[in-house]
């Protein structure tokens, strides 16, 4: 039997709340510490800074003892030893920083960035200080998970290790909202991308190594097969395998694939949609759909999308080696 095995499991429902603020409190002050001098010439207040990161700190504390077996109910544990929850209460002080008000922005924002920065040198997470984040927030792992400036998450929301919250572009990106919007208890996988202006809905659960760069509607659930992306929603199209007929003609191997309504979608390879025309439908049954490639597309496809009642699943278009075959009659 295991030492752990020999202490009863603490219920983290049974908690002194006090106890964890206090506790949470002295690890926030910490944090803040380094910058607790500069602030007064801002005009901030570091006790105010302190009282609007600690209370929301306490609650993603206690989440994170709840919900991850790991961590065994037990927020003394949790605070103790994890420091993907330290990241997290680092964005709460940073985030309050941020917010609290003061006359000469420049100074706030700079010791905001650079509590962010720190925290992700000591724990592998960065988190924007301006990223708008709701009640019992749980970052789990998480070395690697990046969350973009303008991002906004909802309440009770669970990320795993190297997950992506950002912007499609990479340097250069237009200014305005150029992160995603996730909404209350989305969970997000491991090494999933989540990127763009984008509106994820309540309840979603993205699987690993996902890459999102669409709406998704509430409760949906995305996952990855093989090379494969798929958005389940109510009326759910199926991907089996995609077969190269030549070098621009592919055969797409599934099920319902005669359903009216079925939209197919070439896509480029940051994965927007190219023009209408740049794809044609040859064949479709009920277990095969034959596509062409224009021969005029302007830029290389890399994805087949195909979207029916809220669904949606992408496919990748393997490299061909295969002969070309004779037009279909």
């Amino acid at each position: 039997m295991s030492m752990l095995a020999c202490h009863e499991r603490p219920d983290a429902h049974d908690v002194d709340r006090s106890r964890a603020v206090r506790e949470t409190a002295r690890a926030a002050e910490a944090v803040l510490a380094p910058w607790v001098e500069s602030l007064a010439p801002m005009g901030i207040d570091p006790a105010a800074v302190l009282a609007a990161a600690v209370e929301p700190a306490v609650d993603d504390l206690l989440a994170l003892a709840r919900r991850d077996p790991a961590g065994m109910g037990s927020w003394e544990y949790v605070l103790g030893s994890y420091a993907c929850f330290r990241a997290v209460l680092a964005h709460r002080v940073a985030h309050a920083v941020l917010a609290a008000p003061a006359g000469d922005r420049w100074p706030a924002l700079t010791a905001a960035r650079a509590i962010s920065e720190e925290a992700k040198v000591r724990t592998g997470v960065e988190i924007h200080p301006a990223a708008e984040i709701g009640p019992r927030f749980v970052v789990d792992h998480g070395v690697g998970t990046v969350i973009g400036e303008d991002t906004v998450i909802g309440a009770d929301c669970y990320i795993l290790q190297g997950v992506v919250v950002g912007a499609r572009g990479i340097a250069d990106n237009a200014s305005g909202r150029r992160h995603p919007r996730l909404g209350d208890r989305v969970q997000v996988g491991g090494f999933a991308r989540v990127l763009g202006p984008i509106s994820v809905g309540d309840d979603v659960v993205i699987g690993c190594h996902a890459l999102v760069r669409s709406d998704v509607p509430a409760g949906a659930r995305v996952a990855v097969l093989h090379q494969y992306q798929m958005v389940t929603g109510p009326l759910p199209v199926t991907i089996y395998g995609v077969e190269a007929l030549g070098e621009s003609r592919f055969r797409l191997h599934g099920a319902d694939l005669d359903q009216s309504g079925i939209e197919v979608d070439l896509l480029d390879p940051t994965q927007a949609a190219l023009a209408a025309g740049d794809l044609t439908v040859l064949q479709r049954s009920a277990e095969t759909l034959v596509v062409q490639v224009s021969a005029r597309v302007p830029r290389p496809a890399t994805h087949i999308r195909i979207r029916h009642g809220g669904s949606e699943v992408t496919v990748g278009i393997p490299v061909c080696g295969a002969r070309p075959v004779p037009p279909t009659r």
